[in-house]
């Protein structure tokens, strides 16, 4: 299976195993380059590029090990093979955590150098086109279930679904970098295997970390596995065969997706490697677009909110009155028995529903007194202003109707459209009983506080007619309850 332009490095301090390395891979990789130790094969990589390195792991000078060290930093996209003889079984197994794709044991036949080598540009290839494959039924099951889910805890559960669906693994394990908003901490563990074995679990994060770094697909086949856990070693079951692959965020690596095998189970092979890497990628993209959504949000947040300072600035009087009547709205909703979805909507509503008074005079705003009848109109545009500055904000459509209708009555006599009854949506006529009384309550530039018991009052004669009947009763309830006044 020759590869079109790949570039092989053989290290190694003995003369003769270079040339015949080198004779066998001729026909694999379109160049082979060699070098006697690995200072000589670090002056090749500062002016070259390779695709693969394989090297011996004890040479003189720099051995295999800290070349693997050092290639991570010079040549972090150059995979590496390891040639050790039996006494570095346990240095090769490092190399592994620290990057390396494969290893054999010395003395080796040719045919297995040449399978390893094509094992391993193969799970190059991958790196490089894993988004070029065509679209396969588990890839559309995966999208299906990925959509539609705006955190990373339900994005991340749908990925791991779909992934123990497609690949009957024995353990799945997201090892995962920066992510603040679970509460399983940077592991997510599917099945009992990686919390039954903290000692295989140790051993693939680390692993996970080199695969995250580097961005390699993996595949781990039993040999390596044997040599790192033992036939037995207080395991269940030892791993037999792994896949490991990077799932990148939005800035930069965001950590690693493991599926194993254990037992008399059936390998993996590089069919659901290829498969696992699609996975993903279309996670990655999932997750890009998840964080991309959310800054933007917040960036809209910001802005929006900035408003209602904006407001707050020019009325001293109803400086801190959009928070309070948030905070009252949410304790009405949850009081009510609202969903959580509902009561987030009513919070926001409450800090945003004066926000067209921006567009208010300020001759207006802040009179002292009533206003009279040519003032009035000037001041009821502000809900009309409110629905045109939120209405650029995609993420709010479902806070609009609440802030644009706040101040319609249930008895038809409100503003702006002079809806009645079930007509106002619900939430509104929630918001605009406490909205009332929280005016009430507070100094305004037209009078002075009421007492809650004022209020009170008020708002019962207005039961029915101004406000929704049912509302302020609950809300009349909620104020009665310990600790509420």
């Amino acid at each position: 299976m020759a590869q079109h332009k790949t570039r092989i490095l053989l290290v190694d301090d003995e003369p003769g195993v270079l040339e015949v390395c080198a004779e066998t891979l001729e026909g694999i990789a379109s160049s082979v380059s060699t070098a006697r130790d690995g200072l000589a094969a670090m002056e090749l990589l500062r002016t070259e590029t390779f695709d693969l390195i394989v090297s011996d792991l004890r040479m003189p000078g720099m051995g295999g090990l800290d070349l693997i060290k050092a290639a991570g930093t010079l040549a972090p996209d150059t995979d590496v093979i390891v040639l050790t003889g039996y006494g570095g079984i346990e240095s090769a197994v490092e190399c592994v955590k620290l990057g390396a794709v494969n290893y054999l044991l010395k003395p080796f036949k040719l045919e297995a150098l040449r399978e390893a080598v094509c094992k391993a540009l193969e799970e190059r290839s991958l790196r490089v086109k894993r988004n070029s494959y065509g679209t396969l039924a588990q890839m559309l099951a995966l999208k299906d279930a990925m959509n539609g889910h705006e955190d990373s805890k339900s994005l991340i559960k749908q990925f791991l679904g779909q992934v123990k669906s497609a690949f009957s693994p024995d353990g799945i394990a997201f090892f995962i970098k920066g992510v603040k908003d679970l509460e399983s901490g940077p592991q997510v563990l599917i099945g009992p295997y990686f919390r039954d074995n903290p000692g295989v679990r140790s051993w693939f994060e680390t692993l996970s970390a080199s695969i995250a770094a580097k961005g390699r697909p993996i595949l781990i086949e039993g040999q390596l596995l044997r040599e790192a856990f033992g036939n037995g070693n207080g395991h269940a079951a030892v791993p037999t065969s792994a896949i490991g692959v990077p799932v990148e965020g939005q800035n930069g690596p965001r950590g690693a997706v493991v599926a194993l095998r254990a037992g008399n189970t059936v390998a993996y092979g590089l069919d659901e490697l290829k498969l696992l890497t699609l996975f993903a990628a279309h996670a990655s993209l999932c997750f890009e677009s998840n964080q991309a959504c959310a800054k933007l949000k917040s960036v809209n947040g910001e802005i929006v909110f900035s408003l209602v300072h904006a407001v707050e600035a020019k009325d001293t009087y109803t400086r801190g009155h959009s928070e309070r009547v948030s905070r009252y709205a949410t304790k009405l909703a949850r009081f009510l028995g609202l969903s959580e979805a509902e009561v987030e909507l009513v919070r926001v509503a409450g800090v945003l529903h004066d926000i067209g008074k921006i567009g208010v005079p300020d001759s207006i705003l802040n009179k002292q007194g009533p206003l009279v009848s040519q003032e009035l109109p000037a001041m009821r545009q502000h809900p009309t202003i409110a629905r045109t500055i939120l209405g650029k904000v995609e993420s709010l459509s479902d806070v609009l109707p609440i802030v644009y209708h706040h101040h319609e009555r249930v008895d038809g006599n409100g503003y702006p459209d002079g809806l009645s009854g079930e007509e106002i949506p619900f939430l509104a006529r929630l918001v605009s009983v406490v909205d009332g009384f929280e005016a009430m309550t507070s100094d305004r530039a037209y009078h002075k506080a009421r007492s809650v018991d004022d209020a009170r009052t008020i708002l019962r004669k207005g039961a029915g007619s101004q406000w929704d009947a049912e509302l302020v009763n609950a809300w009349l309830q909620l104020l009665d309850a310990p600790g509420e006044n």
